[in-house]
């Protein structure tokens, strides 16, 4: 039996062609990654978004230093999780189907009808870009579940932070 490797850059252009299939025009995804870093894809198609406040991320990781932030979301998330340079909030990929049974009212999970600049796969806060992955995208619709995003929000809450 011959064992394959699928290497970081396999899976960063796996996950690229996933996310371009959810815009009406793939390639018009590609060329936003290639020219701005950053693809404007529709939500509610192939994975919708919850935007946590980075407060209450913060609380719930006991800590605001980038890098174990980070550690800290890829480990209680174990899904793709991206941030813009304002560090305001952390993106949360979730299913499609999350905005329909989403409960937290204050939070909102934007999905159908909603469009989200999504940074190229691979871009992380060292690359210096104005949005980037704190988690990366491991595999094509291997997403947040949304229980564990509800369970950060109100640990979060629970340590202190406010939302908002």
């Amino acid at each position: 039996m011959i064992a394959h490797i699928v290497t970081a850059a396999e899976r960063q252009r796996a996950a690229g062609q996933w996310l371009a299939c959810a815009a009406p025009v793939p390639a018009l995804a590609f060329d936003g990654w290639r020219n701005e870093g950053l693809a404007l894809l529709p939500s509610g198609v192939l994975f919708a978004v919850v935007p946590v406040p980075a407060a209450e991320v913060h609380a719930a990781a006991r800590t605001d230093q980038p890098r174990q932030v980070d550690r800290y979301l890829s480990r209680v998330l174990g899904g793709p999780v991206f941030c813009y340079d304002s560090h305001d909030a952390y993106y949360a990929m979730v299913p499609a189907t999350t905005a329909r049974g989403w409960n937290l009212s204050d939070v909102p999970c934007l999905g159908p009808g909603r469009t989200v600049a999504v940074p190229r796969p691979g871009l992380t806060r060292d690359d210096g870009a104005r949005a980037f992955w704190s988690v990366q995208m491991d595999s094509p619709a291997l997403l947040c579940e949304p229980a564990l995003v509800a369970h950060l929000i109100l640990a979060g809450r629970r340590r202190g932070a406010t939302c908002g």
